[in-house]
């Protein structure tokens, strides 16, 4: 995420460290027993909201991060909920967002934000 809010506001601000990690609602993700990215979700009563998606980079481009926002957004529709989450406008990961049937909702100058509603059928 460095270089993405580099290039968005030119400097870099460590928000947590060890210690002030609110680590609520945090998963890690694993593959063969081992640590290859993390999820965040909010529930709200009217949907749920993807705070961070991370696999790191030896691990993106498998189907990884794919899998665990398919499963994240099926157990929302299985509460009749919809997913939404955000993107830095610096970030190339809309374009992942988008293949997996996030529409985007709105747009600032800094992010934007994507929706993937209930199915009906």
């Amino acid at each position: 995420m460095r270089v993405y809010a580099e290039a968005l506001w030119g400097d870099w601000n460590q928000s947590d460290t060890v210690e002030s990690l609110d680590i609520a609602g945090h998963e890690v993700i694993e593959l063969d027993g081992k640590p290859v990215g993390c999820i965040a979700v909010i529930w709200h009563e009217d949907h749920i909201f993807i705070e961070k998606l991370y696999i790191a980079p030896a691990f993106q481009s498998r189907g990884i991060g794919s899998y665990v926002l398919d499963t994240k957004s099926y157990q929302a529709a299985q509460q009749g909920l919809p997913t939404k989450l955000s993107v830095l406008t610096t970030n190339p990961a809309d374009r992942f967002y988008k293949q997996a049937g996030f529409v985007l909702e709105a747009e600032t100058l800094e992010r934007r934000r994507f929706f993937k509603a209930v199915p009906t059928s």
